[in-house]
């Protein structure tokens, strides 16, 4: 049975476009729209190149696909037709279209992708399909809902809310996170929802005493939180205060406090289950992620690689494979994008002109660059599935020193100065620089505490705060990149370098060889590795 799983944009609002494919319950491609358009996010665009790029992945003609699957269950009705006459419109015919909720979506990425055979399930996001987020008890007989939680109750839209109040837009989230640890959690932010023995309720003692809202998409907040935000807010680009980071640890220390208020309860609704999965936007703040992590409340922590909504196509196309009686695969990498041979690579370089090197071993060729102090760019393989580069698409420089983590910044990725790098480590030596506990990194999605003494040897890719946002990587994952900083670590002794996405502030991750080119030469970096190739600058 194939399954095309899709999300993509029915109001102008809606973001992260993209396509999956399910072969006999096994997610064998995931493309996200805004790679191959080279809009940030896609807001308001359907799959379209997303599709033919899943059907090429993975040999498939659209003709042998037997079911679409996609959010918006709560839609108006007549939204399996326009998906059908949009698929009829572009590629000759209409499969049958299912729809389903789109917190459920989420949840079906994190449960079957993490592989599990039971596990409490957490979709968490701003909002979808008329709520904000979904707990659930994930078992090989499939995912029973707990409890929906409704949009008033939005922990999404209230990191949102704070994250324009601060200066930031649409997506920049992860700024307000990244700011977070510079300030102090001085002030009272509290947010009016907190979940209780029986379920999500409102906070009575924050509630205004003037009439509440009966709009789903604006919460209620305390009353001292009301009073900030009658304060002029921060203007885009305008000089950080205090202040303003003190207002972003406020807002983080109190998020991961109802974040954790939430899964206790969750925990007491499903007693006795030991693995945890989550998925949603909120899934993206790493750093709360680090809290449920070392709490030890749970064996195994899984956050799905592709949380945000450019997961609802996979969460799609594994409720398909459900429908259709078949048992999901667990998504063993994020490695379901395009790739692009090396025929193809040369005739690009040469089509524009690019004086390149080929070499035998793009590993040795990297870490040799990288032993040199270099930065460069990554083009390797499949694209990542995801908004993390994890070893295909990335941007690589050493991770010791502060001054590489401040040109990478300044030189390369034009952002700003107060945001962390990741550091990628090989598995087995993850444990000598990071505390993983023994557990797996493999996606960026967690931030974990270095070791002590570790943080001035890798301050590249240390936070201010001592944490890092670790990816631990293991050959049978990714053979390639793995060989790179095995090489990288004879070289220098160390097993850790700096990752981060190749791609300039406000784009999307490089894609294509071309676009990798005109990132490179946009930019400060010193070298490009694509695939074989190199090109020096």
């Amino acid at each position: 049975m194939i399954v095309l799983g899709l999300h993509g944009g029915v109001t102008v609002n809606q973001h992260e476009p993209a396509a999956a494919l399910s072969v006999n319950g096994r997610i064998v491609a995931l493309c996200e729209e805004e790679r191959y358009l080279r809009i940030k996010s896609s807001y308001g665009y359907l799959p379209f190149y997303s599709i033919k790029a899943c059907l090429d992945a993975a040999g498939v003609k659209f003709e042998q696909i037997d079911l679409v699957v996609t959010p918006g269950i709560t839609y108006m009705d007549g939204f399996d037709r326009r998906i059908a006459d949009y698929l009829r419109h572009h590629f000759g015919r209409a499969p049958k279209v299912e729809r389903v909720h789109h917190q459920m979506a989420h949840m079906a990425a994190a449960f079957y992708g993490s592989g599990y055979d039971e596990a409490l399930v957490l979709a968490l996001d701003a909002s979808g399909d008329g709520a904000c987020g979904m707990v659930g008890h994930g078992t090989r007989s499939g995912i029973k809902v707990i409890e929906e939680i409704p949009t008033i109750n939005s922990l999404g839209y209230y990191y949102t809310l704070m994250t324009h109040y601060l200066g930031f837009t649409d997506g920049d989230e992860y700024k307000l996170m990244g700011l977070a640890p510079y300030g102090k959690p001085s002030i009272d932010l509290s947010p009016v929802v907190k979940p209780t023995n029986g379920g999500w309720k409102l906070n009575q003692d924050y509630i205004r005493s003037d009439p509440p809202t009966k709009s789903p998409f604006e919460p209620l907040y305390s009353p001292k939180l009301m009073e900030l935000l009658k304060q002029p807010n921060r203007l885009p680009g305008a000089p950080l205060s205090d202040f303003h980071r003190d207002v972003a640890r406020s807002t983080q220390t109190h998020f991961e406090a109802c974040l954790g208020s939430l899964v206790n309860s969750a925990r007491e609704r499903v007693p006795g289950v030991r693995n945890f999965c989550y998925a949603g936007g909120v899934a993206l703040n790493c750093a709360a992620n680090r809290e449920i992590f070392y709490s030890g409340k749970f064996d195994h922590v899984y956050v799905s690689p592709v949380a945000s909504d450019r997961g609802l196509a996979a969460g799609c196309a594994y409720l398909g494979a459900v429908m259709s009686g078949e048992t999901p695969w667990q998504m063993h990498n994020p490695y379901l994008g395009s790739c692009y041979p090396g025929d193809g690579i040369r005739k690009e370089l040469e089509a524009n002109g690019v004086d390149f090197e080929e070499v035998e071993d793009p590993a040795e060729a990297g870490a040799e660059l990288l032993s040199r102090g270099k930065m460069i760019g990554w083009f390797q393989g499949r694209s990542e599935a995801g908004a993390r580069a994890l070893g295909n698409r990335s941007i690589l420089a050493p991770a010791g020193d502060a001054k590489i983590r401040d040109m990478v910044n300044a030189r390369i990725k034009y952002r700003e100065e107060f945001r962390p790098f990741a550091p990628s480590a090989l598995h087995d030596d993850a444990n000598i620089y990071f505390k993983t506990n023994g557990a797996d990194f493999p996606t960026m999605s967690i931030t974990v505490d270095a070791q002590p003494g570790m943080a001035d040897k890798l301050r590249a890719v240390v936070h201010v705060d001592n944490t890092a946002r670790l990816q631990t990587v293991r050959s049978t994952d990714n053979e390639l990149y793995y060989d790179l900083i095995g090489k990288y670590k004879k070289k220098t002794g160390t097993a850790v370098i700096l990752n981060t996405s190749f791609n300039l502030k406000g784009q999307p991750i490089v894609e294509t060889p071309r676009d990798a080119l005109m990132t490179f030469f946009g930019c400060g970096l010193d070298a490009l590795v694509l695939g074989n190739f190199v090109v020096s600058k």
